[in-house]
Formats: C-alpha cells, sequence, structure tokens
C-alpha cells in the first residue's frame, strides 16, 4: 500500500499532537485520595500530649525502620554495599584546582584510598582502631573529606565534624571537649588551626587536605610540638603499610556533632550518634521515595550542606548505599550553577537559601521573556492539578534553559524545612518540572524527622508526615497555651522517637535529661501543629499561627 507526501505528513502531525496532548496531561500523578491521610494516628491520646503520628507504611504495631535492608548495619556496611555494586562505577567526581574541570574516580579507586589514608591515619597518630577515638573534621566538603569520613568508619574511629570554619572559640572548645589529638583541616582553614594550638594541648597530629604546606606553618606546628603533613602523604604511607580494618558494630559511636540546633543553652553540646542511629535515617529516607523514583546506581547527588549537617551524610549514605555517585562543588556560591552543568546532577540538595539565590539568578536571566512567562503560568497550572512534567511543550520551548541550567538531569531537589521565600520550591517543580521536598530534623535526630510526600505539591508550608524510623507527638505548653485538644489543629512542643535519635550528648548528663526523657522522646524545643491529613507544621518566625 502507497502512502502519499500529505498521508504522511498528516500521520505525522497527529503523533505529535497526540504526544503533546499526553505529555501535557491534566491528571494528577496519584491519586489525591492518597495525599488525604499521610501518616497512621493512634486512636488514644495522653492527658497533655497529642495523638502520636508514625509513617503510613509503618503501623502503631510494627517495628520502626532500623535498616535499609539486611545487610547494611553501619555506616562501613552502606560504603561496602555501594563497593559490590560496581567497582567500576563511577563514585565521585571533583573540581580540579583552579581548572575549572571535573575529574572521575571509580569506587575501587576511592576503596583503595580510604584503605591507605586510614592506615596511614593509624600510622600517623598512633591510635588504636576500634577505640572510639575522636578525629576532627574542620573543612568543608570535599574529596579528602569524604575519604577520611569512610576511613574512620573502616577503622571505627569517631568523627567529628566542626561546621564552622572560621569560628576560632568554637574550634578550641570542640578540641579540648573531646581532647582530640588528631584533625583534618582544608587548606584555607590551617590559619585558623595553627593560631588556636597554643590552646590545644591534646592536638598533635594536623593532617592538610591540601597542596601546599609553607615553612613558617610547619615551624608553627612544630612550635607547639605537633604534626603537619599533607592528606596525600598520610594516604601513601598506608598503601605502603596497610592495616587490617576492624569494622564497627551498629551501637558503636560514628560521629560526635556539635552542629546542633539548641540556641538556649550557652555551653556547647555535642551529639553522640551511632551507626545505629545514622543508618535507621538512611532506611527511612530511601523508604520515603516511592517505587518508580528509588535512587540506583545511575544517580548523582550534590550537596551544598556543610559536613557537620547530619542530613547531608544521610543522603550521601543513600546515594552511596546503591552505588550512585557524589559531587564534591567548590563551595562558592558564585558557581552553584556551574557546578551543576559540569557535573550534571540527578539529586540537587541545598539549604532553602541557596535554592532562593538560585531562583533569583534565573528568574534575572529568563523571567521577563515573553514565553518564559507564559510557560511557567501553564506549568504552575499543571502544579496545581497535581501534574509535575520536565517534558511539556512549554520545557521544550519556553523552559528549557532552566533546567539545563541545573544540569539537565535533575529529577530530585532536596532542602530543609527552615523558612523559605514563598513560590521557591513551586518555581522547581514547576520551572524545573522536578519534585521538591522538605526534611525536617535536628542534629539529634540524625537530620530526619518527617519529609514531605514528594507527590505533595500543595502550597501548605508543611514539612510532612514522621519518617518510618520515628514517631512523632506535641507535648502540651502551658505558657503558650498549645494543647494536644487544639482546634482545628492539635498544637505543642515537637517530640521525636526512634532508633534514629541521638544516643546523648557527649559529656553532658545534665543536658541529655532535659532533651531526652525516660520513655527515649527527644524535646527538640520547638512548636508545631499536626494537620488533618497528618503531617506536621513548624512554627518558624516568619509564619503566623493559625487559628
Amino acid at each position: 500500500m502507497d502512502f502519499d507526501g500529505l498521508s504522511i505528513a498528516l500521520a505525522a502531525a497527529i503523533a505529535i499532537v497526540s504526544l503533546l496532548a499526553y505529555l501535557n496531561k491534566a491528571e494528577p500523578d496519584v491519586h489525591p485520595a492518597l495525599l488525604e491521610q499521610q501518616a497512621s494516628v493512634a486512636d488514644i491520646r495522653k492527658e497533655g500530649q497529642s495523638l502520636l503520628h508514625r509513617a503510613k507504611s509503618i503501623p502503631l504495631s510494627s517495628p520502626l525502620l532500623t535498616q535499609p535492608n539486611a545487610t547494611i548495619r553501619t555506616l562501613h556496611d552502606v560504603w561496602k554495599a555501594g563497593l559490590a555494586i560496581g567497582a567500576s562505577n563511577t563514585s565521585m567526581l571533583y573540581l580540579l584546582h583552579n581548572q575549572g574541570s571535573y575529574m572521575v574516580d571509580t569506587y575501587a579507586m576511592v576503596d583503595r584510598q580510604i584503605s591507605g589514608f586510614g592506615s596511614g591515619l593509624l600510622k600517623l597518630t598512633g591510635l588504636a582502631p576500634k577505640t572510639g577515638v575522636p578525629v576532627g573534621l574542620f573543612t568543608a566538603l570535599s574529596r579528602e573529606c569524604f575519604i577520611a569520613q569512610q576511613a574512620l568508619a573502616r577503622f571505627s574511629l569517631v568523627a567529628v565534624p566542626i561546621h564552622d570554619l572560621k569560628n576560632k572559640a568554637l574550634l578550641v572548645e570542640v578540641i579540648n571537649q573531646t581532647k582530640m589529638t588528631a584533625i583534618i583541616v582544608s587548606q584555607k582553614a590551617l590559619p585558623l588551626v595553627l593560631e588556636a594550638l597554643p590552646e590545644c594541648t591534646s592536638l598533635k597530629s594536623i593532617i592538610v587536605a591540601g597542596i601546599y604546606i609553607s615553612p613558617e606553618q610547619l615551624k608553627a606546628a612544630s612550635t607547639h610540638k605537633a604534626k603537619l603533613v599533607k592528606f596525600a602523604e598520610v594516604a601513601y604511607s598506608g598503601l605502603e603499610n596497610p592495616v587490617v580494618p576492624s569494622a564497627p558494630e551498629p551501637q558503636d559511636v560514628a560521629m560526635i556533632n556539635f552542629n546542633t540546633k539548641s540556641s538556649s543553652s550557652k555551653v556547647l553540646k555535642g551529639v553522640v550518634l551511632t551507626h545505629a542511629n545514622l543508618v535507621s535515617a538512611v532506611a527511612a529516607f530511601q523508604a520515603n521515595i516511592p517505587n518508580g523514583k528509588r535512587f540506583t546506581s545511575k544517580d548523582r547527588l550534590i550537596s551544598h550542606f556543610a559536613v557537620g549537617d547530619v542530613l547531608g551524610t544521610v543522603l550521601t549514605a543513600s546515594i552511596v548505599s546503591v552505588g550512585g555517585s557524589i559531587v564534591f562543588p567548590t563551595g562558592l556560591m558564585k558557581n552553584v550553577l556551574h557546578d551543576a552543568q559540569a557535573s550534571c546532577p540527578t539529586v540537587f540538595a541545598s539549604t532553602p537559601v541557596i535554592l532562593e539565590k538560585i531562583q533569583e539568578a534565573l528568574l534575572l536571566s529568563y523571567g521577563e521573556g515573553f514565553l518564559f512567562g507564559r510557560a511557567y503560568a501553564a506549568k504552575l497550572a499543571m502544579l496545581k492539578n497535581g501534574h509535575i512534567t520536565p517534558s511539556s511543550l512549554w520545557d521544550f520551548f519556553g523552559l528549557s534553559d532552566i533546567r539545563a541550567k541545573l544540569g539537565g538531569k535533575i529529577r530530585l531537589v532536596v532542602t530543609t524545612a527552615d523558612p523559605i521565600k514563598p513560590g521557591t520550591m513551586d518555581f522547581f517543580r514547576a520551572g524545573a518540572g522536578v519534585p521538591a521536598i522538605k526534611v525536617y530534623g535536628h542534629t539529634e535526630t540524625s537530620g530526619v524527622a518527617t519529609c514531605r510526600n514528594i507527590y505533595d505539591y500543595s502550597s501548605t508550608e508543611h514539612a510532612g508526615p514522621p519518617m518510618g524510623c520515628c514517631e512523632i507527638k506535641l507535648l502540651d505548653n502551658a505558657e503558650h497555651g498549645y494543647t494536644g485538644a487544639d482546634q482545628p489543629f492539635a498544637r505543642g512542643e515537637i517530640l521525636v522517637r526512634g532508633p534514629n535519635v541521638m544516643r546523648g550528648y557527649f559529656t553532658s548528663t545534665g543536658a541529655v535529661s532535659a532533651t531526652l526523657d525516660s520513655e527515649g522522646w527527644f524535646h527538640t524545643g520547638e512548636f508545631g501543629q499536626l494537620l488533618d491529613i497528618g503531617t506536621l507544621e513548624v512554627f518558624g518566625q516568619t509564619q503566623m499561627l493559625r487559628n
């Protein structure tokens, strides 16, 4: 049967129209009924409290999530799982110093570096594995920092991330509280460490994640009887004299983290997190991603969270455990979009402030265009109908540059539940065509407690239902007049309990008794309300209470 040119053109036109109609469908991504109740809620309310809430997938009679699977029990197991999926898979991408291009390491290459650095660290410092000795991390998120964290887990040492790289008082207090003898430090922060040395008599080994140490810096360290060596030298010495790994147990301490939100106390508190705490948070975050959108070895994470932000640790472990890759950005705000374009991440994790600045920069470049305005308005209409897509007609013609500026492969945006400008989350959902979720948690809860449902596109700025590793309730507060019986929503102090909740505070039993009660509930010191759909809304400084 012969077809003339007109018939072929007509058939092609019908196919294109049908495809565009499908891509611009108005149907929601999930049935609205699935979002009407997002939590498992207890039937009975105790006096002075709200009803207890859990994840919808975790009935009140079921145990909370503790592991992603039977083989992953520690952070060391997380790495082994990723390595087993594919030793030749890409593990990390990092920017070459002042060259503007990325280098790629495979899992096998990084595994060798982890073994080398860990062995070299033990040789340099004289520390013994399986002793839970604290080792400082005073560096931005980087290739060396990641290798060091994995090495500490491999030899059962304790990581002590110090998140503020410009605060000498904080640095001195953390070193002296933990009595640490060794610290990994970025080249940029090295002068501050040397300045603090006279006040830190326990510190004897300083390992620089950089390529240059001046004679003056060597002399300054030597004056205070401290060794000053390059990271690469430590790793090389360990490769020549490898030490047999000493894998941790789930209840061993993985991290002492001083990045706590608690500001009411003048005493700096180190949050003690075990491997079991962090692994349960990883299990819960992975379970929060629905089937069809779960992380795989093809995923790539770019994170702008500081080393001391536990959510960043959880996200990294979630990607590594499935054999995915991690991008280490330059750390400069002006390079955020450049880093994304160069590395093409699929998961983009940033603070609300960074997301706001990305939105401002992209709107400044494209927001005045007529086609952009029409396209963005159409995508917002789709969003209100419960539908997100990166491949509508509007994405091809009016919004293609938005997605391209984020690397072109992004499929999920993750941020914290801190206050964010209205419209910013919707900008990524509609403009880039990807889900954007908030995670609420504290350092004391391993960075997680609730997470926004990936299909919940409503404008209500709630933080989502409880995650599978914990349960949540509200405690009445007489001073503010909040009660679990308030209408239309229960209000009170947010309490969290589960395997993700910390062991306690480092050498500070008094602080523990005030925030971690006898039933294992962590008292966050923050107020919230539980909405009728089972989600938590946290009261921020810019948020008014509903009456």
